[in-house]
């Protein structure tokens, strides 16, 4: 890995930390529950990351409805962020203790920043989007390109140069929020970008005819898409007992998802004081599986293999220097072995 490459990823996360106070002291959502009866043992506050999307969301949503939190012994205490990046910033500095993350987020639990508790869901949600009038990834070179570093949707931009045989660079490539992307696509202020639902939604708002050059489900058969849940790096050995509660209420939130999607997407809205019909958009592009299959998934290493493809790509775009044994950030043993609530 460069130097240069190096001091970029740093930079990014190092920039990340203002952000991330402001979330923590600003963005704050606490859900405060209570014991079952006054002798109940009183339970355990965790401060819990999300992103403000169906996939980020959906199963907090779910617990608060479903009383998950309480059954399994926790007080959640909710802060919103924008990416994986600053959620799992915020995981270093005590902020949060566990934090919902997208694919594009992995390279840091591969490289030692944090661990994954629990597998979500798997994405079909990024796109390589244009504006109007560029029909291919080659029609926009020595064009601005946008690109949130460090996501799914620069993993994407990634496979699809690489399919083109473009390199970025050909393009004009700007590091740039999601968030920032939107206002600046629809403004036409950029050409290109990298981004997703339910995102590309708000940028269709101010340019309805932008075109879809590339998706997650174009590269299928080369990379899948999980997003994960994670805790700090060596965090379910330290304190095992939160994390096996924790995955224990992921796991009944995620069947009660897979069984009750159209109340899950209602859930998720009132949680979000969102529209229904944008988290049904939203939930269209999201593969679910139920947690006995995630079992299976894990239990026969096909999310190691997942987790193994994922860090080939991040070690040639310079983001960890070699490929390491998914198990040390992965314990598919300990998600397996601990039962629903």
């Amino acid at each position: 890995m460069s130097a240069s490459i190096s001091r970029r990823n740093v930079l990014q996360l190092s920039m990340g930390a203002a952000a991330v106070s402001l979330l923590a002291a600003c963005g704050a959502k606490d859900n405060s529950g209570s014991a079952d009866s006054p002798g109940a043992k009183e339970p355990v506050e965790i401060k819990v990351g999300y992103i403000a999307d169906y996939n980020g969301a959906a199963l907090m949503a779910v617990s608060d409805q479903e009383g998950f939190w309480a059954k399994a012994g926790l007080k959640p205490k909710y802060l919103p962020f924008t990416n994986g990046p600053l959620a799992i910033q915020a995981l270093g500095t005590n902020n949060v203790d566990v934090a919902y993350i997208g694919s594009g987020a992995l390279w840091l639990p591969a490289s030692g920043k944090a661990e994954i508790w629990a597998v979500n869901s798997v994405s079909n949600a990024d796109r390589i989007i244009a504006q109007p009038g560029n029909k291919t990834l080659a029609d926009l070179k020595g064009k601005k390109v946008a690109i949130p570093t460090g996501t799914s949707g620069d993993q994407l931009f990634t496979l699809a140069l690489k399919k083109d045989g473009l390199s970025r660079e050909d393009f004009d490539v700007i590091a740039m929020e999601p968030p920032a992307i939107v206002a600046a696509f629809a403004s036409d202020q950029i050409d290109g970008a990298a981004l997703w639902y339910p995102l590309i939604d708000s940028a269709k708002k101010g340019q309805p005819d932008l075109v879809e050059l590339y998706s997650n489900e174009d590269f299928i058969d080369q990379l899948t898409f999980p997003s994960t849940f994670v805790a700090g790096a060596g965090r379910g050995a330290k304190d095992k007992e939160l994390a096996t509660s924790f995955i224990s209420l992921i796991k009944a939130a995620n069947d009660y998802r897979y069984d009750n999607q159209d109340k899950t997407i209602a859930a998720t809205a009132k949680f979000l004081k969102l529209k229904e019909e944008d988290m049904a958009a939203q939930a269209s592009v999201a593969k679910l599986f139920t947690s006995a299959e995630l079992d299976e998934l894990s239990s026969k290493g096909t999310v190691d293999t997942w987790l193994n493809a994922l860090q080939e790509q991040f070690k040639a775009a310079d983001k960890i220097p070699e490929v390491v044994d998914p198990k040390t950030f992965y314990n598919s043993e300990l998600y397996a072995s601990t039962p629903a609530v």
